[in-house]
């Protein structure tokens, strides 16, 4: 029997948000919203750097999560009071007091081990002794649910005793654990991440891209229990359009602006080197990360290096004061359409010594041809991402339940009460085109210093060649 009170009611007071505007309160959401654990993701921006490119992009971690906690109560609260969505309901897939519970409690959580600039630093750099010095922010979740703090109790206890939902079942759903049967509805194609963070990201950007009917979206959410997810019926097809073409645009214009990853690539690039001389040692980087924030991290990064000398230094006040490094070669790793990808191009991505190694060769090859006295790292190399930023493999299983009668292929009649996306027949945005969509967006570039550009280019060929001795694997 669900506890109407805990999804529809209120106490009283509301938390005010942009985009959402007045969201309702109970004691246990006020309870998780005051704890250290999370409110140190208010010094978490969403978008690490893009504020260097749009300043009104200074919206964080808290914000964002307690807006997926209300998107998450809209959809629960449409599949319970929809007498459609109600009848599909079949284990394990049951919408009762106990699904609910979890379901808000793993989507306001559900970024609470993020730490300043994680998705840039999670797959590509640094390394020490051949293990990344930083964790994925979803295997952080057991330090910060569990973790103790001076007169609070941890977020475990306030889940046990105040939501009634097993904190282990929480990370369990948090981390994608093949155990639990209710990941997909947190994190897919139709999550309620994505659907805040779109407009979310839009609107601190003050861009015209986020503009999805998300009204409209959520009220043809269904379940699919077969499949452990949601389905969408036909009314979901255009606003779900718009989300894709919305996540597109703002891969293209935000999230992957060359100025962000431009300094993504740089601050990857001072950590590898810092870990490299020894002038932090490993834990001190991932305490200063993992318990820090955005705005404290440069200046104490710059009191702990200050007595260091090594090259690459630079970067961090070339960081700092917006030194930023130039765009000088980029290549589409899949070139004149081909469906294979240049390999080498994203190996670049995840051998991360083999990528400090073939920038020093670059300087070195430079400092040759063109008298130069490049140190090695002046010029960098930015390779593609190797994650599946549109959920590719997710949007393919994705099902629509038709309220009406439908036949596939203007012949046959669909003997199934759920036809896939795919085959539904009344969208180009097909699993094909969203691929298009991911490989359009990936790009591999070499950056450098601003004195050092014209040189790099003037030897492009000479550089290309160097790259093409790259071993794929």
């Amino acid at each position: 029997m669900l506890s109407k009170d805990f999804l529809f009611g209120s106490e009283g007071g509301f938390i005010r948000l942009p985009v959402w505007g007045h969201i309702p309160l109970n004691t246990p959401l006020k309870k998780i919203l005051a704890h250290p654990s999370f409110m140190r993701l208010k010094g978490i921006r969403q978008l690490s750097f893009a504020q260097q490119v749009y300043p009104g992009a200074n919206h964080t971690r808290f914000e964002h999560s307690i807006g997926v906690y209300h998107l998450t109560k809209l959809i629960l609260q449409r599949i319970l009071t929809n007498p459609l969505a109600e009848s599909l309901q079949t284990p394990p897939l049951v919408f009762d007091d106990s699904t609910c519970r979890l379901l808000l409690a793993s989507a306001l959580l559900h970024d609470i081990g993020h730490y300043p600039h994680a998705h840039l630093l999670e797959k590509q750099a640094p390394i020490y002794k051949g293990i990344p010095v930083f964790a994925e922010h979803e295997s952080l979740i057991d330090r910060f649910l569990f973790g103790n703090h001076d007169r609070f109790p941890s977020i475990a206890e306030i889940l046990e005793n105040e939501w009634n939902v097993d904190p282990l079942e929480v990370a369990a759903i948090i981390t994608k654990d093949p155990s639990s049967v209710l990941s997909k509805l947190i994190s897919g194609t139709l999550d309620p991440d994505k659907m805040d963070y779109l407009l979310r990201d839009a609107h601190h950007c003050n861009i015209p891209y986020g503009s999805i009917d998300i009204e409209r979206l959520v009220e043809s959410f269904v379940p699919d229990p077969e499949l452990g997810r949601f389905a969408i019926t036909e009314k979901g097809i255009a606003p779900l359009e718009s989300l894709l073409f919305t996540k597109y645009m703002m891969m293209r214009n935000v999230y992957w602006h060359h100025t962000g990853r431009t300094f993504a690539v740089m601050l990857r690039r001072l950590l590898q080197d810092v870990v490299d001389e020894s002038a932090v040692a490993p834990e001190e980087l991932r305490t200063l990360f993992y318990h820090g924030s955005d705005d404290r991290l440069f200046h104490e990064l710059t009191r702990q290096l200050a007595s260091s000398i090594f090259p690459a230094r630079e970067l961090l006040q070339a960081i700092m004061q917006r030194e930023i490094y130039k765009r000088s070669i980029t290549i589409t790793p899949y070139c004149n359409g081909a469906n294979e990808p240049i390999d080498r191009m994203f190996h670049l991505a995840t051998d991360h010594r083999l990528r400090k190694e073939k920038e020093i060769e670059i300087c070195i090859m430079l400092n040759r041809l063109a008298s130069l006295d490049l140190k090695g790292h002046e010029i960098l190399i930015d390779p593609p991402s190797t994650k599946d930023v549109f959920d590719y493999a997710d949007f393919r299983e994705l099902r629509i339940y038709p309220t009406r009668k439908v036949y596939l292929n203007d012949t046959r009649t669909t003997s199934s009460p759920y036809i896939r996306f795919d085959d539904f027949g009344e969208s180009v945005f097909r699993s094909d085109f969203i691929l298009s969509f991911e490989r359009y967006t990936k790009k591999f570039r070499i950056v450098c210093r601003r004195d050092v550009c014209d040189h790099l280019e003037r030897h492009r060929d000479a550089v290309t060649e160097l790259l093409d001795t790259v071993d794929a694997g």
